[in-house]
């Protein structure tokens, strides 16, 4: 009953915020707002969710098509005329897990952004970032050059998530709208693919584009998850994409490769589909994933998760204000003997574009019977400059 009090008394009060508190109408101020003049909501629905823009923006190496702003210092030299730089904070005054300490996590993560146009078709990204579980300890999130010589084909080099190249929002774990992460790319399942997942950074080469308007592709060869140096890399990864209709998006991916832990090759493979779909303000994404992971010693294991997700934007002058969101995953271990489901409730109130603030309650709602049922309450706020 308690932590259903202290729910109740957080949605109290973001819903008194959300009335109390008129924003004004500001733009936002990271840097691709800063170097093109454009609000945030020019390019995503609800950041960091991006919208048909967006994903244009993003695919062309951030830029758009025709506007390459970049200066001419010398014959060999090209610079950015806008310093491409953002920085991200992220704070967790109150988060409360069932499982766990309260914590009051005043500064929870801090992420410095460089991105933006090396050289005409050139593009480069790098994120740095530093986390109170890793005591504040800086590390590379994302490392990424690119190159974007034609619409339907770029190639993109990268340490980072598997399909970074990813315009839509069905796999991104980077930009959900949620503290936790959707369960097809947060889960390990039998841990062929070093015990890591997709949303783990591994070594990635990828070639993507779109050779119709409506099709989206990519394609790479990667290391397995969280190996910085991507040893006997052999992953290989596919994924497509088509727009149904402009609001209407349905996709399949899949990957397949092998781990070799202390001389025991392990072989792997994930594959599933998704869809995106937007009316109005609502969006509405899920995703399957069919996981299998080989062991040499006892066969195969298989397993499965899914997520529904729909998230409502409430506007004001052309631009979010409040966003409420649920979600529901379900994932499996050991073989599928072992299933979990969980629901999330999320109320998003965007103070600014650049500043948004969220409650979250998030529960099991269903485990294996020799686990403890758990429920998570945190209070966030972001910040990007």
């Amino acid at each position: 009953m308690r932590r259903f009090s202290i729910l109740t008394i957080f949605i109290a009060a973001m819903v008194f915020l959300c009335v109390s508190l008129t924003p004004e109408d500001s733009n936002a101020i990271p840097a691709f707002a800063r170097k093109y003049q454009f609000n945030c909501s020019n390019c995503h629905l609800a950041w960091p969710q991006l919208n048909q823009m967006g994903r244009t923006f993003k695919e062309n190496g951030y830029k758009f098509p025709g506007n390459e702003k970049t200066e001419a210092i010398s014959d060999f030299l090209q610079w950015d005329k806008h310093i491409p730089i953002s920085a991200i904070i992220v704070s967790q005054p109150y988060d409360e897990q069932k499982s766990d300490v309260k914590k009051v996590r005043a500064l929870h993560e801090a992420e410095l952004v460089v991105a933006g146009l090396l050289y005409k078709n050139v593009s480069g990204f790098l994120a740095i970032e530093a986390e109170d579980e890793e005591d504040f300890q800086p590390e590379i999130h994302a490392g990424i050059l690119g190159y974007h010589p034609l619409k339907a084909l770029n190639i993109q080099l990268s340490y980072s998530s598997l399909l970074w190249a990813d315009p839509y929002d069905t796999y991104s774990p980077h930009r959900r709208l949620t503290r936790g992460s959707y369960s097809v790319v947060n889960t390990a399942f039998g841990g062929a693919d070093n015990e890591g997942t997709l949303g783990d950074s591994r070594q990635t080469i990828a070639l993507y584009g779109r050779p119709l308007d409506k099709v989206f592709y990519s394609v790479g060869f990667s290391g397995v998850a969280d190996d910085t140096e991507g040893k006997n890399a052999s992953n290989f990864h596919g994924r497509l994409a088509v727009d149904i209709i402009p609001e209407v998006t349905i996709g399949a991916f899949g990957i397949t490769g092998k781990w070799d832990e202390d001389d025991i090759e392990r072989d792997f493979n994930r594959y599933g589909f998704d869809l995106q779909a937007d009316y109005s303000n609502v969006r509405l994404t899920c995703a399957y994933l069919h996981a299998k992971d080989d062991w040499e010693t006892s066969g195969n294991e298989d397993n499965d998760a899914w997520y529904t997700q729909a998230f409502y934007v409430w506007k004001k002058n052309a631009r979010p204000l409040l966003v409420p969101l649920i979600r529901f995953d379900s994932y499996e271990k050991n073989d599928g003997n072992d299933e979990y489901r969980e629901l999330t409730l999320n109320l998003g109130y965007y103070f600014t574009e650049n500043i948004k603030g969220f409650v979250e309650y998030w529960t099991q709602t269903d485990k294996p019977d020799d686990v403890m049922r758990d429920n998570r309450i945190t209070l966030q706020i972001v910040a990007a400059f």
